[in-house]
Parts: C-alpha cells; sequence; structure tokens
C-alpha cells in the first residue's frame, strides 16, 4: 500500500547524521556538486529522451528518484499517479529538471484549455537539491526509491553510504530499483582510481558493475530481479556494446 499522503518525508533542519567516512583518497569527493554544476552548466539537456521501461507501481505511491539530471527518468515517471521527489546534488541540475516539467505542463496546457491534463502530468512533483549520501528524509518514508545511473558516480565507500541511506528511507516491503553500467560496457577504461572506476577530464567519474557486487552493495535487501541488458552501438564504423546491469529489491 503507499504511504500516507499527510506524512512529509523531509526531515526537520539539522536533523541529519553523517553516514560517511572520508579516508584518504586520491579522487577528492567533497566538490561533486562544483563538478556536476560544471557539467550541466556546459552540457545542458546532455542525456535526451525519456528513460523507458519504467517500473510499475500503484498510483499515489510515494517515490524518490535520485540523481535526476537532465530529467530522462523524470519524465517517464510523471503522469503515474505517483507523488514523485526528485534530488541532485547539482543545483543547475534540479534548475534544468524544472525547467523541462514547466515546458511539458504549458505544452500541455496549451492542447487542453482547462488544464486538468497538465496538472495531472506535473501536479505532484517536488524537486530538491540534496546529497544522495545524507539524504534528508525521514526513515521509510517512500514507497519506491529509483537510482538510477547514480551510484556509479562515486568511489567504493560513498557508494556503500548512499545505498545506506537508500535502504534507511525504504519503507518496509518498499522496493528500491537500480540501473549501472556493466564492466562489460564499451566505455569501461581510462585513468582508473579504483578497481572499474575511472575518472575523466571534466573530474565526474563512473564506475562499472558487476551483478555479484550490486547484490553486495543491497544485501539489506531482498533481491527480486537482477540481469545484464545489453545493446549495439555503432561507433566509428564499429558496433561496439552497451551495457547495463538492472536490480529490483524488496525492502523485508
Amino acid at each position: 500500500m503507499p504511504s500516507n499522503a499527510s506524512d512529509s518525508p523531509i526531515l526537520p533542519a539539522g536533523a541529519c547524521k553523517s553516514a560517511l567516512e572520508r579516508p584518504a583518497e586520491p579522487y577528492c569527493t567533497q566538490n561533486l556538486r562544483d563538478i556536476w554544476d560544471l557539467f550541466y552548466r556546459r552540457r545542458g539537456r546532455s542525456w535526451g529522451g525519456v528513460t523507458r521501461e519504467i517500473p510499475e507501481l500503484p498510483c499515489g505511491s510515494r517515490v524518490l528518484e535520485l540523481g535526476c539530471g537532465s530529467g530522462k527518468t523524470i519524465l517517464g515517471m510523471i503522469g503515474r499517479g505517483w507523488r514523485i521527489v526528485a534530488i541532485d546534488i547539482s543545483p543547475g541540475a534540479v534548475r534544468l529538471t524544472r525547467s523541462i516539467i514547466k515546458e511539458i505542463a504549458a505544452s500541455a496546457q496549451r492542447n487542453d484549455c482547462k488544464g486538468a491534463r497538465s496538472k495531472d502530468l506535473t501536479g505532484d512533483v517536488e524537486l530538491l537539491a540534496a546529497d544522495g549520501r545524507l539524504l534528508p528524509f525521514r526513515d521509510g518514508a517512500f514507497d519506491a526509491v529509483f537510482a538510477f545511473h547514480v551510484l556509479g558516480h562515486l568511489v567504493g565507500h560513498e557508494r556503500s553510504a548512499m545505498a545506506g541511506e537508500i535502504v534507511r528511507v525504504t519503507r518496509r516491503d518498499g522496493m528500491v530499483f537500480f540501473r549501472g553500467f556493466s564492466s562489460d560496457d564499451l566505455r569501461a577504461g581510462g585513468d582508473e582510481i579504483e578497481e572499474r572506476t575511472f575518472i575523466r577530464g571534466d573530474g565526474t567519474i563512473t564506475h562499472y558493475f558487476t551483478e555479484d557486487e550490486v547484490l553486495q552493495i543491497f544485501r539489506q535487501l531482498s533481491s527480486t530481479s537482477v540481469s545484464t541488458v545489453r545493446w549495439s552501438m555503432r561507433v566509428g564504423g564499429l558496433d561496439l556494446i552497451r551495457s547495463e546491469i538492472r536490480a529490483a529489491f524488496r525492502k523485508e
């Protein structure tokens, strides 16, 4: 059953307690906000389109999306009757996603003089600039959490911290949906700062997962499915493989 609509998921100011420890390491983790703000200023809607194959949930479900980015996943969520909270560490990404949602609402309103459809599409979406490693939400606040291509932009101990926060804010019998690139993806490689974790010239990092690793990260949850999805991408006249791990978990 969806969570109570009257309860705010947001913690009072100052109530967050850090789950992070910061051991010495070659990659500075404290400037993620600046790195991703610069990324979105330079590239804007860099990942276009809409995320497909969004899992089904009951109408009225309270849903958290981690790493809203340029709005690709949230565009696949709106219009389903969910109460959506979406966060990103980059305020620029939050502004970008907000502008995209406003465009959708305006377009829907132009096609519906009563404005009913635009309200249905975007009426229950809340966007916040927040750090997924230290979520500002109450325990068990969400019926489902979507973590699509967000844990892969963290180093190891931070992935563990975010996974712990995901488990904390998911209610009993709630669902967690994960997606991240697999270790056999065509882009795996480069300047390696940890095993299968590579830093790019703009300071962003990408980690490439194995299925066993994903199961281990979310070991506090019960796995309902895990699979690797592969598709071909033509690059420089060659057919190369993109590879993504998709997993679903239930909190018992």
